[in-house]
C-alpha cells in the first residue's frame, strides 16, 4: 500500500507555452533539479607544448564564449599555429587543460577524457596551408560529415544537402566536380572553409583563413564566420596577420610573444603602440576606422626602416613632456623619420630615460628642482630650432611650469588632449599643482591653436608637411 505522505508526484502546468514542473518526496521536502550551465565553448588553463624539446607554447590560458570570435595575433614564430594545433588534438600538450563545451579533451588531470571522434564532432580545424589531393570538391566538403556518421555508415541525403549548402555559402559550387588539386590556393582555401562549416562543430579553429584570398573574399570569409557563429551559437579562434581585419571582426584579441600570452582583451585594449612594439617590433598608430569605427592600425615602420621615403625626414619636432607623457611619441616620431628633442627633464623621469635610450637632445635638470634661467633659455633654443612643437598632457607643478610657458610664441604648436578627453580641452584631467597658473597657460594656447588626440598627431604633422 502506498503511503500518501511519501508518494512521488509530478504536476505539469502548461501556461502560454511555459512548462512548470513540481516534484516532491513528501509533504515536508521538495526536490530541486538544477542543470549545469556551460558559459564557455572553450576553456584553456595553463597550456604548454614542446616541439623537438623547445617550449613553443608557454603556460597559455584563455577562454572563448559561445558566439564569440577570438583573434590570435603575433609575429611569426610566436606560437600561434602550435597553439591551434594543440587545441585541435594534432599535437600533444606537455601540460595544461583543454575543455570544450564542458567536456575535457586534454590528458592532464582529467580522467574523463573524450575520444577522438568526440573531439571531431566538437572541434573543426582549418589549417594554414590547404592540402591538395585528387578527390573532387564535393567529396572533400562531404568529408566534414564523417565525425557524425556511425561506423561503416554512408552519407545520407541530409549530409549531402548540408555539403551543398556550405558550398553555396562559400561560392564553390562551380567547382563541385573538379578535383581539389586543380584549383588555385585561394579556391582550395574556400573549399576547406566549406568543409569546416559542414562539420557543424561547437568550436572553429582557423589558422589564417584569409591568407590566400583576395580582398573581396577576405571580407566574405569573415562575414561568413560571424554568421555561422550567430546561427549555431558556436565559438571560434582565428589567427590573422591583418591587424585591422582582426580588429574589425574579432570580439577579443590575444597577443602571443615568444609563446606567452602578453595581452588579452578587446581590440581597443590590445592594439596599443606598446603592444605593437613588443610583439611585432614595429611602431604604429591606432585610429578609428572612418567606416566601421573599429580600430585601424597604421604601421609606421621599425627602428631599422629605410629613411628614404619617410615623411619626417629633414624635419624636427620638439616635445614638451614629462612623467611618461612623451615616451610613445618619441618612438613613433623617430620611426617616422623626424629628428626629436625634448624640454627640461629631471633625473629619474621616465621620459628622460626614453630620450637617453633614443639619443635625443634634451635639457637636463636635477630631480624635483625648479627650472633655472639657464635651463629655460636652453629649452627655448630647442623650441626655436624645431619645425613643430608638441605640448603633451603632463602633470605640472611650480618646479616645471616654465616648460609650459616655453610654448608661448611658437608658430606651429600641437596641444595633445589628456587621456580620456573627448572633444574638449580637458583641463580638469591634466594634473595642475600651480593654483591654476599652468591651466591658464594651457587654456590660452588651446584658444589659439586648438587641441588634438595623441593618435592624430602624426597625421596632422604629415598634413602640415604636405602644405610646406
Amino acid at each position: 500500500m502506498v503511503n500518501p505522505e511519501n508518494e512521488f508526484r509530478v504536476t505539469v502546468f502548461v501556461l502560454t507555452g511555459v512548462l512548470s514542473f513540481e516534484s516532491s518526496i513528501d509533504s515536508r521536502s521538495k526536490m530541486e533539479c538544477v542543470m549545469p550551465v556551460v558559459q564557455h565553448v572553450l576553456e584553456v588553463d595553463d597550456l604548454s607544448t614542446r616541439l623537438d624539446g623547445k617550449l613553443i607554447v608557454d603556460s597559455v590560458s584563455l577562454s572563448v564564449e559561445y558566439g564569440e570570435v577570438v583573434g590570435v595575433v603575433g609575429a611569426n614564430g610566436s606560437g600561434k599555429t602550435t597553439l591551434l594545433r594543440t587545441l585541435a588534438g594534432l599535437l600533444k600538450a606537455e601540460s595544461g587543460e583543454i575543455v570544450v563545451g564542458g567536456v575535457p579533451f586534454s590528458s592532464g588531470k582529467s580522467s574523463n577524457v573524450a575520444s577522438r571522434r568526440d573531439r571531431a564532432r566538437k572541434v573543426a580545424y582549418m589549417p594554414q596551408s590547404t592540402e591538395s589531393h585528387p578527390f573532387t570538391v564535393f567529396e572533400s566538403v562531404l568529408m566534414g560529415r564523417y565525425p557524425h556518421l556511425g561506423r561503416f555508415a554512408l552519407e545520407g541525403s541530409s549530409d549531402r544537402e548540408l555539403a551543398w549548402d556550405a558550398m553555396e555559402r562559400t561560392s564553390t559550387v562551380e567547382f563541385a566536380n573538379r578535383n581539389l588539386d586543380t584549383l588555385s590556393g585561394g579556391e582550395r582555401q574556400r573549399v576547406v572553409l566549406a568543409r569546416v562549416l559542414v562539420q557543424q562543430a561547437d568550436l572553429l579553429l582557423m589558422d589564417e583563413p584569409t591568407a590566400s584570398l583576395d580582398l573581396r573574399h577576405q571580407i566574405l570569409t569573415m562575414d561568413l564566420v560571424r554568421e555561422e557563429l550567430r546561427e549555431r551559437d558556436a565559438g571560434a579562434i582565428v589567427i590573422l596577420h591583418d591587424l585591422s581585419l582582426a580588429a574589425r571582426y574579432c570580439d577579443r584579441l590575444v597577443v602571443l610573444y615568444e609563446g606567452k600570452k602578453i595581452a588579452d582583451g578587446t581590440p581597443w585594449e590590445v592594439l596599443t603602440p606598446r603592444n605593437l612594439r613588443t610583439a611585432f617590433g614595429v611602431e604604429g598608430l591606432v585610429e578609428p576606422d572612418p567606416v566601421t569605427g573599429k580600430p585601424h592600425v597604421l604601421l609606421l615602420g621599425s627602428e631599422n626602416s629605410s629613411s628614404g621615403d619617410l615623411i619626417g625626414v629633414g624635419r624636427k619636432v620638439h616635445l614638451i613632456c614629462g612623467a611618461g607623457s612623451g615616451r610613445e611619441l618619441m618612438h613613433q616620431l623617430r620611426v617616422a623619420g623626424y629628428e626629436v628633442s625634448a624640454g627640461v627633464l629631471g633625473t629619474g623621469d621616465s621620459d628622460r630615460e626614453a630620450a637617453e635610450r633614443l639619443g635625443m637632445e634634451y635639457v637636463s635638470a636635477p630631480p624635483f628642482s625648479s627650472i633655472t634661467d639657464k635651463q629655460h633659455e636652453d629649452h627655448l633654443e630647442l623650441v626655436r630650432a624645431a619645425d613643430h612643437v608638441v605640448l603633451c598632457p603632463m602633470a605640472v607643478g611650480m618646479n616645471n611650469v616654465r616648460n609650459v610657458s616655453a610654448a608661448v610664441g611658437t608658430t606651429s604648436l600641437f596641444i595633445l588632449e589628456p587621456p580620456g578627453a573627448r572633444g574638449g580641452p580637458g583641463d580638469s584631467e591634466v594634473a595642475d599643482y600651480t593654483d591654476g597658473l599652468a591651466s591658464g597657460l594651457r587654456r590660452g594656447l588651446i584658444e589659439q591653436f586648438g587641441d588634438i588626440l595623441e593618435s592624430a598627431l602624426l597625421f596632422e604633422l604629415a598634413r602640415v608637411a604636405g602644405r610646406a
